[in-house]
């Protein structure tokens, strides 16, 4: 018996050594969130302010292997910053496993006495179960607004002759912030001529670094080119082929749509399809006129690749 309680004592002495002084993180929370990891990594690395309470920017991207991990630097109330260690892991397409790692970098041996410590409650712990709760929270918010669905198979995109007004150097979050601000061009050109469109307008990138998140893309309305019109300066005449592609259905405010192309991306490295990542995004709706139904705008979105 004391043999025992020797084994059991000296078992729990190294495993308390091993947590107080060796373990890398102090804490560790598990969660569920909706869609694939190239959409939640995206939506944990965009986000700007980790509580509603926030009053500034409060997160610094440290480090990131792009849908695999990712690792930030969150202020802790005026303390030194704390390290969080994203990891994701892909259940379905509709399901993403997300493990966060926490750790201090000051006062690291007292957090972690209070953790243990069944006597005395951790104020520190407290205030990072609130933190995360809260992120949980507006992050199920933010995913209710939308809905992605990735198709597992390989499709042909619409062919279209097509007016575009070119764009470059935009942030992708701010993509349908530029649509916006370019679409009079277009549709100028489209009244003073009388043309009619033949299929719904569309976004081609054709340039994506994916380092910075920074395109570059052609927004186009398709019309008939067999006219006596011409190209201006900020108007080109435009032919997109079909192209083998995988196809995601988007629906929401097209200002999330591209949250789609990561999943796409992830798709089609777990499909082995090499892809050149420019997508395609036909847009099914008018937000100037359904202004009140973000929820049920559509876009189809495609990812190009060899077959």
């Amino acid at each position: 018996m004391k043999k025992a309680i020797v084994i059991i004592l000296v078992l729990f002495l190294a495993g308390l050594s091993w947590y107080l002084f060796i373990k890398k993180y102090d804490y560790q929370f598990h969660m569920e969130a909706r869609y694939g990891p190239g959409t939640v990594f995206n939506e944990v690395s965009d986000w700007k302010n980790f509580t509603h309470k926030s009053v500034k920017e409060d997160i610094t991207i440290i480090d990131k292997d792009s849908f695999s991990s990712l690792t930030q630097a969150v202020d802790h109330g005026g303390h030194s910053p704390l390290e969080f260690y994203w990891e994701f892991e892909k259940e379905n397409d509709s399901i993403t496993q997300v493990v966060l790692n926490i750790r201090s970098s000051e006062n690291k041996l007292i957090n972690r006495l209070a953790i243990v410590n069944p006597f005395q409650k951790s104020i520190y712990l407290d205030t990072l179960k609130e933190r995360i709760l809260d992120f949980k929270k507006r992050l199920n918010e933010k995913q209710n607004t939308y809905s992605i669905k990735i198709e597992d198979k390989v499709v042909k995109s619409p062919g279209m002759d097509c007016i575009c007004h070119s764009s470059q150097n935009i942030p992708v979050k701010d993509k349908a912030k530029e649509m916006v601000n370019t679409i009079t061009i277009l549709e100028d050109y489209v009244l003073q001529r009388e043309l009619r469109l033949t299929a719904n307008p569309f976004v081609k990138v054709t340039k994506w670094n994916r380092k910075t998140d920074v395109i570059d893309f052609d927004f186009c309305f398709p019309v008939n080119l067999a006219q006596d019109i011409q190209p201006t300066s900020n108007v080109d005449f435009k032919q997109v082929k079909p192209f083998p592609a995988l196809r995601a259905i988007f629906h929401g405010n097209y200002r999330n749509s591209h949250l789609a192309w990561y999943d796409l991306v992830e798709e089609s490295k777990e499909l082995n399809k090499v892809s050149n990542e420019l997508p395609l995004e036909i847009f099914f709706n008018n937000p100037k006129v359904e202004a009140n139904s973000a929820r049920d705008w559509k876009a189809e979105i495609y990812l190009p690749v060899l077959e």
